[in-house]
């Protein structure tokens, strides 16, 4: 759902929409989606199956739309509104980026191990967007002459993203500190 239209609905339907995604949250941290219904969704929710039906078509598409909120919730709470400087931008990105994962490490491992990996692309393709968006802007053209911003976004966020997917699917994770000392070494001070 467009963002104008959620915010064309009501409390009711919001609250509705919150305990249905929250249910398929919790149930995906206890087992695969592929093995879920939407009877389970429902009854974990505490809504009715015509409930459900009225505000999604099946689970697909409400998997579809906790990707969308996970999407802009990640995007506002990683990019840097105001960094002084490109390096700082990144790094800053960086910590805000293993910060959110971090905290929703249940719900990613869930997506993963459910296949549903496809739906993490597309978080992926909006983080790069935004980040390309941003690179197009003061002070970043002037710092880094020459760097076309979609390369240069596509890069970042696609090691960042395999790096929190390593970190957070490893059995014996590094601490966050030394990935962000690591992360500190790579990106070059201009």
């Amino acid at each position: 759902m467009e963002e104008k239209q959620e915010e064309g609905l009501d409390l009711r339907q919001r609250k509705t929409r919150r305990q249905l995604t929250q249910a398929l949250v919790e149930l995906m941290e206890e087992r695969p989606f592929q093995e879920l219904s939407v009877t389970d969704i429902c009854r974990r929710a505490m809504v009715h199956r015509t409930t459900f039906y009225a505000h999604f078509n099946d689970k697909q598409e409400l998997l579809h739309y906790l990707m969308v909120q996970v999407e802009r919730e990640c995007i506002a709470a990683c990019v840097p509104q105001d960094a002084p400087t490109p390096r700082q931008f990144f790094l800053t990105a960086a910590r805000n980026a293993l910060a959110f994962f971090k905290t929703r490490k249940g719900l990613y491992r869930a997506c993963m191990a459910s296949g549903a990996d496809t739906q993490t692309r597309l978080l992926e393709d909006a983080a790069a967007e935004e980040l390309a968006r941003r690179l197009s802007q003061p002070p970043f053209p002037d710092a880094l002459p020459g760097l076309d911003p979609r390369i240069a976004a596509r890069f970042y966020v696609g090691a960042m993203l395999s790096l929190v997917r390593w970190w957070l699917l490893s059995p014996d994770p590094v601490p966050e500190a030394v990935l962000l000392d690591h992360l500190d070494r790579f990106i070059p001070h201009s």
